[in-house]
């Protein structure tokens, strides 16, 4: 298990801004508090941000997202915040335990199921994580979260062109978002790796 996470340091990384919630940060699609894919992503910084917060200010940001929780058990939009800070929070039996609340009690819920991959991924179950975000997909093609989750996961993987394909195509679906700001920042960022071993390559020939 340890083996996997000698990648993860980029990947926690990558979870860290793509995940950074605040109370209330999510907005419902209707009255029962669902989320829709793009809840919650106005919180997400324009560029990748590891370094966006320390971890007294994630465990304070969990206290408060619990004691919520608590006064409000049905809220599936409190249920979700709760669970993205499970996970950002390396709490990812917590995490999955509610996303799956939330899908049992809304089934066509595709953000908890993009963010239920999450969890599993980070339980070291990627296989799963893979068919549940293909599934995703299948349903609905242009869910930006879903894109973006399985280039983390491929990422994980170290299969970077996948990944950056992943991204790409995130970003193209709505590059005004938060997710669609953070996805094209990263195909920057490998699109400028591949383009220094370019130019290192063509120096040393």
């Amino acid at each position: 298990m340890r083996k996997r996470y000698a990648v993860a340091g980029i990947v926690v990384a990558m979870l860290v801004a793509s995940l950074i919630v605040a109370a209330g940060s999510r907005a419902p699609s209707d009255k029962s508090g669902a989320s829709t894919p793009e809840a919650g992503a106005a919180t997400l910084p324009a560029r990748p941000s590891p370094s966006s917060g320390s971890p007294s200010d994630y465990a304070a940001m969990v206290r408060l997202l619990e004691a919520r929780y608590a006064r409000h058990p049905s809220s599936a939009r409190t249920a979700l915040s709760l669970a993205d800070a499970y996970l950002m929070t390396e709490q990812p039996a917590k995490a999955q335990r509610l996303y799956a609340k939330v899908l049992a009690d809304d089934p066509g819920n595709e953000t908890a199921k993009a963010q239920l991959a999450m969890a599993l991924h980070a339980d070291g179950r990627d296989g799963t994580a893979l068919d549940l975000l293909t599934s995703v997909l299948r349903s609905d093609p242009r869910n930006q979260l879903a894109h973006y989750n399985l280039a983390v996961l491929y990422f994980s993987q170290q299969r970077s062109g996948l990944a950056r394909d992943e991204w790409r195509k995130a970003a193209a679906i709505d590059p005004t978002s938060g997710i669609g700001r953070t996805a094209q920042s990263f195909v920057e960022v490998m699109d400028g790796a591949d383009g220094s071993g370019a130019v290192s390559a063509a120096k040393s020939n």
